[in-house]
């Protein structure tokens, strides 16, 4: 218990030293706390640079705003700034992931409409081989944008066919595109 006092007494002399620009106070708690930060930040990010970079980040940030901080546990504060890095990172990378698949079907999408008129070409030939009923469903879903159930009610029949019906073009298109498919993404590659 005592140790533990000492301990607190010791993080809030280093802070205070900190809060008064003391860098030598500053440099010891990066060298005494950068290894096993890292370590903790690389549990969550899995690679040992981003873990770094964001550990770097937090006593950058900790330098930057020293005297707007009030910190109790320097430690606790460390380990929870840390933690929030690499969330705050994780969320991030999932966003961007998400962003640059948009942008990968945009592009692909951009360059079946604008650049390649065969393209398209054959994707309509492919829809125009379905059963009359079939392509009537499929244009009216893909092209006007209604739902099953209003494609039921204006066709005057069950939204399990409908459902039926969507799910026999989309293999048909599958199947039949599958080449093109091909020769559209070595284009783009």
């Amino acid at each position: 218990m005592f140790r533990n006092i000492k301990h607190n007494m010791d993080e809030n002399l280093i802070f205070n030293k900190i809060q008064n620009g003391d860098r030598d106070a500053f440099e010891h708690l990066f060298k005494t706390n950068y290894v096993h930060l890292v370590a903790f930040a690389n549990t969550f990010m899995h690679d040992i640079d981003i873990a770094e970079s964001l550990v770097q980040n937090v006593f950058v940030k900790l330098w930057d705003k020293r005297k707007q901080y009030q910190i109790s546990s320097l430690k606790g504060y460390m380990m929870v700034a840390v933690r929030n890095s690499c969330q705050n990172e994780i969320k991030r990378q999932k966003h961007e992931k998400v962003f640059k698949q948009n942008i990968d079907r945009e592009s692909i999408i951009e360059h079946v409409n604008y650049s390649d008129s065969r393209v398209m070409e054959k994707i309509t030939e492919a829809i125009n081989q379905l059963p009359e009923q079939r392509k009537r469903i499929f244009k009216l879903n893909r092209l006007e944008g209604l739902k099953y159930r209003e494609i039921a009610e204006r066709l005057n029949i069950s939204p399990k066919t409908v459902e039926a019906q969507m799910g026999k073009a989309l293999k048909f298109l599958r199947e039949n595109l599958l080449e093109l498919k091909k020769q559209v993404y070595n284009i783009l590659l």
